[in-house]
C-alpha cells in the first residue's frame, strides 16, 4: 500500500469517530487522495496526502470566495515559527500551525477547531 493512502485512511477513521454525530456523508477518493466530509451544518472539510509529506486540511464555511480555513504544509514561503506548516485564514492572513501532518495527532485538533469553533474565519 502507498503510505499516503494509508494516512487518509487512518485520517477517515479518527474523523468519522470524532464527528459521527455531525456528519452527512463523506467520500474517500483514493486516486485524488483525498477525503470530503460533510457536516449537516453545511461545512465542508476536505483531508488531502500525497507522496511528498505534504498535507492539506481545509474547512470550508460556505460556497462564497475566501470563507475558508486551510492547515498545510505545501510551500515554504510563509515566515512563520512552524515553517512549512501554516494556517491560512481564507487568502488574507497566514499564521503559525499546530499541525504536524500526522493524522493521529492532527485530526483530533482538526475535530477541536470544527467543534468549539476556534478557528477565527473572518
Amino acid at each position: 500500500m502507498i503510505p499516503y493512502i494509508s494516512f487518509l485512511r487512518k485520517a477517515r477513521v479518527l474523523i468519522v469517530d470524532l464527528l459521527s454525530d455531525e456528519i452527512r456523508s463523506d467520500k474517500l477518493s483514493e486516486n485524488l487522495s483525498q477525503l470530503k466530509v460533510l457536516l449537516k451544518s453545511g461545512i465542508i472539510i476536505y483531508i488531502s496526502y500525497n507522496e511528498y509529506g505534504e498535507y492539506g486540511y481545509q474547512i470550508n464555511y460556505s460556497p462564497e470566495k475566501n470563507d475558508f480555513s486551510r492547515f498545510d504544509n505545501f510551500d515554504d514561503r510563509w515566515n512563520v515559527s512552524t515553517k512549512p506548516h501554516h494556517f491560512h485564514k481564507g487568502n488574507a492572513e497566514v499564521i503559525a500551525s499546530p499541525m504536524s501532518g500526522e493524522p493521529n495527532h492532527d485530526i483530533p485538533i482538526l475535530v477541536k477547531f470544527v467543534k468549539e469553533g476556534t478557528i477565527n474565519r473572518r
